[in-house]
């Protein structure tokens, strides 16, 4: 968390002195072939599919409680992250419109499909901070905390390498999804009665949805 916070802090430092197109050229004053490739996977880390698959994948595999809380946090970051970008901050701009407008002056990635507006916060970087710092306060490794928070530092890069938000954009995602993920996992993990209930739900959920496929269901008269 102190590494996240001595990062988080220098970032927002560099954002409050400078102007966001300045900052946005000098952090994408270098591309290859290779870098182009390799953020356009990486950026899928962040993305709401990903977050889906890995809280059912941890569900079945490590547990209800783990799975039930990452779900937890993506879910409600979401909404809030998107909330933001669609109602309280619906007219700011991605660095598309700033290119066409001959403002900003980087390069694009080939075949790449741009978006324009609803540009802060990043959701994907939201998402990306969001997981990786449950993942840290379920397991408590600094290790692992570590590697964590480089996984989030470079999917959240892949946004601004892809010219698809700015670095104001990915550092208040990324505030956004500590916090969520902080909130959630000490209000309903150290609260066990209430996540007790929320994971007898979701697995109940579950259960009826596959009821279909037990033996009991079929007549083989």
């Amino acid at each position: 968390m102190q590494i996240f916070i001595l990062t988080w802090s220098f970032a927002f430092l560099i954002v409050l002195i400078n102007a966001k197109t300045d900052i946005h050229e000098y952090l994408n004053s270098y591309h290859s072939v290779f870098l182009d490739i390799f953020f356009q996977g990486i950026t899928f880390l962040g993305d709401g599919i990903f977050a889906v698959l890995i809280a059912i994948l941890v569900f079945f595999v490590k547990g209800r409680k783990e799975g039930v809380l990452l779900m937890s946090t993506f879910i409600i970051s979401a909404i809030l992250a998107q909330g933001l970008k669609n109602f309280v901050f619906s007219e700011s701009m991605r660095p598309l419109f700033y290119i066409k407008a001959g403002e900003l002056n980087v390069e694009t990635v080939d075949g790449l499909k741009m978006h324009l507006n609803h540009s802060f916060p990043s959701g994907h970087t939201t998402t990306i901070f969001a997981l990786c710092s449950m993942f840290a306060l379920l397991y408590n490794s600094k290790r692992f905390g570590i590697l964590l928070l480089l996984i989030a530092i470079i999917t959240a890069y892949s946004r601004i390498y892809l010219s698809q938000h700015f670095l104001q954009d990915v550092v208040a995602g990324s505030l956004l999804g500590v916090i969520t993920s902080s909130v959630i996992y000490y209000v309903l993990a150290k609260k066990k009665n209430g996540l007790t209930q929320i994971i007898r739900l979701k697995s109940n959920i579950i259960d009826k949805r596959f009821l279909f496929l037990t033996p009991k269901q079929f007549n083989y008269s």
